[in-house]
């Protein structure tokens, strides 16, 4: 198992409490979902349980570096939800391009853009998937969503896991103005239907997202597997091109090994290698290479010494969870981020994100 060199949220690797043991504060974080956002020097977490984003102006070289401040609250102790242009609601995931940071802020449906990286819990400037900065009900159509767990920005693209409503939405020229239709929905025929299903156009209760703005990968976790589009799609319910963690886009089985996954959320890549948050099998799986055909098997793996062991924190790996994490080990990781030749790992019910080298 490869071991981290360097974590977030806990004071050490054998810390596994929510918020670090104690009240909400600069040092801890609560069951972060989706991976961090860098632009290779500032840093930002979801902090979902938290309903905050954790913000450094330079990555943080230790686990006693505090944050330079906080989005979506007005102090470093509050957690409390809320629908302003400056709060949030378990905020699912974070992204950074072109000087402008994305919020998939999931509890209130809605994604937030702001035009500028903040430096403070300044207000969003754009608002989507709801008419204003107050409306938080769920929907669907091309300017709704519910549940949004994941945003990704490349090539001026949006792209929005929109998560309850079974899809994929997609901006063609990243929005200026708050409530712009999206343009592609991918899983869903149209932009009125969000029924769950697999083969190679459905979706069940997706997660994460990665892109390049040329090609397309999606956490398919209800299907227990990863989508690949080999060039994002223009047109609405797109076939995907190949399926990893099934054999054929037939099968959604759950299962452990090379092959396989289990509730999937969080996608990376260095734009050749692949890393996906396998979840339920408590590890990140590192393919060398994008697919030529379904069923790829993985090469390496964190959190596990081989790939048919799946129990959370069993750093002796004898089948039974340990009384603590280490700097190896994982438990329901749900986010991962490749940047700067490191792997960015949010091992959820560590509460704790993790860096790994390359």
């Amino acid at each position: 198992m490869p071991l981290a060199f360097g974590l977030v949220g806990q004071p050490d690797f054998t810390g596994a409490a929510s918020n670090a043991g104690g009240a909400t504060s600069e040092i801890g974080i609560a069951q972060p979902l989706g991976g961090i956002a860098t632009d290779g020097t500032r840093f930002y977490i979801p902090d979902y349980g938290n309903n905050r984003v954790l913000a450094w102006n330079n990555i943080p070289d230790s686990p006693s570096e505090l944050p330079d401040f906080v989005l979506g609250q007005d102090s470093s102790s509050g957690n409390s939800p809320g629908t302003a242009a400056n709060q949030l609601a378990l905020p699912a995931s974070v992204a950074v391009s072109g000087g402008k940071l994305v919020v998939a802020d999931a509890g209130n449906n809605r994604v937030l853009i702001w035009n500028t990286l903040p430096e403070a819990n300044v207000a969003a400037d754009v608002v989507l998937g709801q008419p204003d900065f107050i409306t938080s009900e769920a929907g669907v159509s091309a300017t709704q969503m519910a549940f949004p767990a994941a945003a990704s920005v490349a090539n001026n693209q949006l792209f929005v896991v929109d998560q309850n409503n079974n899809r994929v939405l997609i901006w063609n020229t990243l929005p200026t103005e708050s409530g712009t239709a999206a343009d592609v929905v991918l899983g869903q025929r149209d932009f009125v239907t969000n029924l769950a299903a697999d083969e190679e156009d459905g979706l069940s209760n997706p997660a994460g997202i990665w892109t390049d703005g040329f090609r397309l990968l999606v956490g398919d976790s209800g299907n227990n597997r990863v989508m690949y589009w080999a060039q994002v799609p223009r047109t609405s319910g797109a076939d995907a091109t190949y399926v990893i963690g099934q054999s054929d886009f037939s099968r959604n089985t759950a299962g452990v090994g090379s092959s396989s996954m289990r509730t999937p959320y969080g996608i990376a890549s260095d734009g050749t290698r692949i890393y996906v948050a396998d979840a339920g099998n408590n590890r990140v799986l590192k393919f060398d290479a994008f697919p030529i055909a379904s069923g790829q098997v993985a090469l390496d793996v964190y959190g596990q010494d081989a790939f048919e062991a799946r129990t959370p924190n069993d750093d002796d790996q004898d089948g039974v969870a340990d009384d603590t994490p280490t700097e190896r080990t994982l438990s329901t990781p749900t986010g991962v981020t490749y940047a700067g030749g490191a792997l960015y790992v949010s091992d959820r019910n560590n509460h704790r994100v993790l860096f790994f080298p390359d």
